[in-house]
């Protein structure tokens, strides 16, 4: 027997009467978003299951949330929750009703949406990724690095149609102190799946071309709820922020919101206005410390200009004193030399007359008369004196006594 052959309208008219009859009240579904799109006020979901071992697609349906229906979401939970739960990589949970067309297949039509869902899925990742950096120890790594005194020179990553960025901006340019800030800006994603992947590449171009170039990287951005700074806990993101060699930081537009950049950055301010009044403090706070040491400086130098003054006049009286003593001291001197110069004339004198004396004593007692005075004679022959026997000759000697000659012949 044959097997039996449908028209594919009938077919098609089969399987959306099986629908009918099988789903006829909405169900709730949990998801990945795989791609949203707007479209003449209608959003197009692509529903994904993925193996969460290897990440592979295991299922995969299109949603559509009709315009009447979305701006009746917006009013119930917020238009920004609902444009924060509807990006792409968000985990939904949405309440959908199958809906299949003759022409244009299966299709779920989304109802309602919980966004408890995909705060909580977002919150269990963050979790998870605070565990890893944790592991790693990375969490207080950016905190530990020293910022600049005045740090002025400044990386700025953000969009350029980011509304904080010009608040940051406005608040470096006005501060009211005057201060001047070298500004460069690196264009990033702030918001969807390109926000981790462009922040990190411009993370490795500054490290790559400019190093030691900067003082700080600021990372900026406008308000946002939870599910819009979903992105801003991409460990791969928060990974190159904890590891970066430039303190980083971080000024994302949320009041109560921690994000894991927040928890890995050196510091995490509010809004982009508040990382600018920061880094403007940080400015007046260095100016402030070297107004201060130049006052120290100031007070230690006329301490030491007076103490030096006092010194100085100091060492000038007892140089004074000293010269005065020394003066006294010479002029006393003086006077007694002078007392011995005019004696010493006489005293020379008295001394010379004393040798003369001494020397006429010494005269008259070696004279010859002296010596025959004392009973000694003088010998001598042909006018010589005779000191030695065998100078003897014979023929005449002459014996001089004290009180004559005489004359002695040898034979």
């Amino acid at each position: 027997m044959a097997p039996t052959t449908y028209q594919l309208a009938d077919l098609a008219n089969f399987i959306r009467r099986v629908f009918a009859l099988n789903l006829p009240e909405p169900v709730w579904v949990a998801a990945e978003l795989g791609q949203v799109s707007i479209s003449r006020g209608h959003c197009w979901l692509t529903l994904l299951q993925k193996d969460p071992d290897d990440d592979q697609v295991l299922a995969q349906l299109e949603s559509v949330v009709w315009r009447n229906n979305l701006e009746q979401l917006q009013r119930t939970h917020g238009a920004a929750t609902l444009k924060g739960v509807l990006q792409q990589g968000m985990s939904v949970r949405l309440r959908v009703r199958t809906a299949f067309h003759e022409r244009y297949g299966l299709r779920l039509v989304v109802e309602d949406i919980d966004p408890t869902h995909t705060i909580g899925a977002l919150e269990r990742r963050r979790q998870l990724t605070l565990e890893r950096l944790a592991a790693a120890g990375l969490l207080d790594q950016n905190r530990g690095l020293t910022l600049a005194r005045a740090p002025q020179r400044l990386a700025v990553i953000s969009s350029e149609t980011a509304a904080g960025l010009a608040d940051f901006k406005a608040q470096l340019t006005a501060n009211p102190y005057g201060f001047r800030f070298q500004v460069r800006f690196f264009a990033a994603a702030m918001q969807g799946l390109q926000t981790s992947p462009e922040i990190t590449a411009r993370l490795r171009e500054i490290r790559r071309n400019w190093p030691g170039a900067f003082d700080a990287v600021v990372i900026v951005r406008g308000g946002g709820g939870r599910t819009e700074l979903a992105a801003f806990d991409e460990e791969a993101l928060c990974r190159a922020v904890a590891a970066f060699p430039v303190p980083v930081l971080v000024g994302i537009g949320h009041e109560t919101d921690e994000t894991v950049l927040d928890r890995v950055a050196y510091r995490s301010l509010k809004t982009p206005t508040a990382t600018a009044v920061y880094l403007v403090d940080q400015v007046l706070q260095a100016e402030r410390q070297v107004l201060r040491l130049g006052q120290q400086i100031t007070q230690v130098s006329h301490f030491s200009l007076e103490q030096a003054q006092r010194e100085v006049i100091n060492l000038s009286s007892l140089i004074r004193q000293q010269a005065r003593l020394n003066v006294s001291q010479e002029d006393s001197r003086l006077h007694s030399l002078e007392r011995e110069l005019r004696l010493l004339p006489a005293m020379t004198v008295a001394t010379a007359a004393q040798r003369i004396d001494f020397l006429e004593q010494l005269l008259t007692a070696v004279r010859p008369e002296t010596t025959l005075a004392r009973g000694y004679a003088l010998v001598s022959q042909e006018g010589q004196l005779i000191v030695r026997p065998e100078d003897v000759k014979p023929g005449n000697l002459e014996i001089t006594l004290r009180d004559g000659q005489l004359t002695v012949r040898k034979e």
